[in-house]
């Protein structure tokens, strides 16, 4: 071998041989946009006119909804339970079993779990939560006598001016707010008792009004609303299911962890393990903000009953925020919710706003549904202007 050869087969200084699987992803990324390049679209055209029909008729309907918020929750929650148990009733109507004695089935027992929940939280909110506010004072006074001074003052303040306000509020306001409060009950209360109702008729009636809709709709238009359909109902449901299930979890874990904490810390932490479970249960809700607001009550507690206590309470739920957040929603909530922390601060303090707890409620799946059908659009309409495959293809 010459020195030429020998100088030849040395790799130069500075350079690095290229992995073959580096060169074949740069050969694939360069063949995907020479083939991208090749595509051509047709110009966007203006919608045509049952589009703005639709569109006009779709923004009345969500100032409508806007509108009557708080009873629209309640049948948005019953189209949620339609959209589960319609796949149940369907199967059962493909055994044999009438539709409308399957259907009555799935809310007979959707009744009888509501009444089981319904006295389970008339017995949370006696034997518990009423206590639980008597006892706030006293709460408030034990901690401000173990507290230092900063916070003994603070919490003085506090006192001074929740009595200042009692003190000032006028008894027709008081009056005004009572009545408007068992107003509002008796319209909860009857828009509950039509919602078994409203589920029933829509268990029933589904394979009729899914063949009227199909019908309606024009011919080209019924690929992208079904689809449409499809994202509303699947985002809507799945995030209620998963919010079920993760507050579930939730609420048994707080439960017990509180129970414990409470056999070893004592009163007056040990008797309220089951509404912190609740609170905790319910608050999860609220994705970011709900874990958090769970933590108060806990706090409170746990300062008017010992140093320990608070101690326990505050590494037990650092360890369930840290199993919530790792564990339970991403792998239980998954792709349904999919936002940055950041941006789920920012959609439920905006829903709150928009529509107190109910609108931060509703705000990730309403978020979510709106995601979802502006990517399925825009991907539509992508592949709609197509007028000439990639070369090759």
């Amino acid at each position: 071998m010459t020195a030429a050869d020998e100088t030849a087969s040395i790799p130069q200084s500075g350079t690095t041989a290229q992995p073959a699987e580096t060169a074949e992803a740069t050969a694939t990324t360069a063949g995907a946009e020479a083939a991208h390049a090749n595509v051509r679209y047709r110009p966007m055209q203006l919608p045509s006119a049952p589009f703005w029909l639709t569109l006009i008729a779709a923004v009345v309907f969500a100032s409508i909804i806007a509108a009557t918020w708080s009873v629209v929750f309640l049948f948005a929650v019953g189209l949620a339970l339609f959209a589960i148990f319609v796949p149940v009733v369907n199967w059962m109507t493909r055994r044999g079993v009438p539709r409308a004695l399957a259907s009555l089935a799935m809310v007979a027992m959707l009744v009888v779990a509501a009444i089981l929940v319904g006295l389970f939280a008339i017995a949370v909110f006696f034997n518990q939560l009423l206590p639980f506010l008597a006892s706030i004072p006293d709460t408030l006074a034990q901690v401000q006598a173990k507290a230092p001074d900063w916070l003994a003052s603070a919490i003085q303040g506090l006192l001074d001016a929740i009595h200042n306000a009692s003190a000032n509020i006028d008894p027709t306001t008081i009056a005004l707010g009572f009545l408007s409060g068992i107003l509002g009950l008796v319209g909860t209360a009857l828009a509950l008792t039509m919602l078994p109702f409203f589920i029933f008729y829509l268990l029933v009636d589904q394979p009729r009004m899914s063949r009227v809709t199909r019908e309606t709709i024009p011919v080209p238009w019924r690929p992208y609303v079904k689809q449409a359909v499809n994202i509303f109902v699947n985002d809507f449901a799945n995030y209620f299911k998963a919010e079920v299930i993760v507050g579930s979890i939730q609420g048994v874990a707080v439960t017990i962890g509180c129970f414990v904490i409470g056999l070893i810390v004592g009163p007056p932490f040990q008797g309220f393990a089951l509404l912190l479970g609740v609170i905790a249960g319910v608050m999860e809700l609220l994705p970011q903000i709900g874990p958090i607001i769970s933590l108060i009550p806990a706090l409170l507690l746990a300062l008017a009953t010992s140093p320990m206590a608070v101690v326990l309470v505050g590494g037990f739920y650092l360890v369930v925020f840290i199993i919530e957040a790792n564990v339970l929603v991403p792998k239980i909530e998954g792709e349904v919710i999919s936002f940055s922390p950041a941006t789920v601060i920012f959609l439920v303090t905006v829903g709150i706003a928009l529509g107190g707890i109910i609108g931060g409620i509703l705000a990730l799946p309403v978020a979510a549904i709106i995601r979802d059908l502006f990517g399925f659009i825009f991907r539509q309409v992508e592949q709609d202007s197509i007028i000439e495959e990639p070369a090759g293809t």
